[in-house]
């Protein structure tokens, strides 16, 4: 276990995490996450077919009036992108894509990954190598919500794909 011995924010944190890590994928997720069994290899499962793909696990609701977990395995009805402002938000699944995931994935079309513009945060799994590649998260960053926006730039604009997982939860 490392501990950092100033507080540095998330974004350093993760990426000083990402130093000491010696697997080959890191995945993160917040700390109110809560994953259900058999959760992470559909989230890696596409890494390992491409290691510049980036995954993301779907994100469930919880009820905050009952606790109850507010959950469809499959299929996702969004996915994430953004607005001319860069303000993220859900939008509904293209039909192009659909249509691809149908033609690429037969009968199974529906629990396939799906292409995504952006991703919500840091909730992803990615190729260690290709994080760094990548530069990693910008340490300078002092704001809440801008590291989506970032990472997600970066990864399009440097070859890589965002993918949402229908049966990573």
């Amino acid at each position: 276990v490392s501990t950092q011995s100033t507080g540095g924010g998330l974004m350093r944190a993760r990426t000083a995490a990402a130093k000491y890590a010696t697997g080959d994928i890191l995945v993160y997720l917040d700390s109110h996450c809560e994953v259900l069994p058999g959760w992470l290899e559909p989230l890696i499962e596409p890494i390992f077919r491409d290691r510049t793909a980036v995954t993301c696990p779907v994100i469930d609701t919880i009820e905050w009036q009952t606790m109850e977990l507010i959950s469809g395995r499959a299929p996702m009805s969004a996915i994430g992108s953004y607005n001319l402002l860069l303000n993220y938000n859900w939008y509904p699944i293209p039909q192009s894509e659909q249509i691809r995931r149908k033609r690429e994935h037969g009968k199974y079309w529906n629990i396939s990954p799906i292409r995504s513009p952006a991703m919500a945060g840091g909730l992803f799994a990615i190729n260690r190598l290709y994080f760094k590649e990548l530069g990693s998260y910008d340490t300078q960053m002092n704001v809440w919500g801008g590291e989506n926006t970032e990472i997600s730039i970066r990864i399009w604009t440097c070859g890589g794909s965002l993918l949402f997982t229908p049966c990573s939860k």
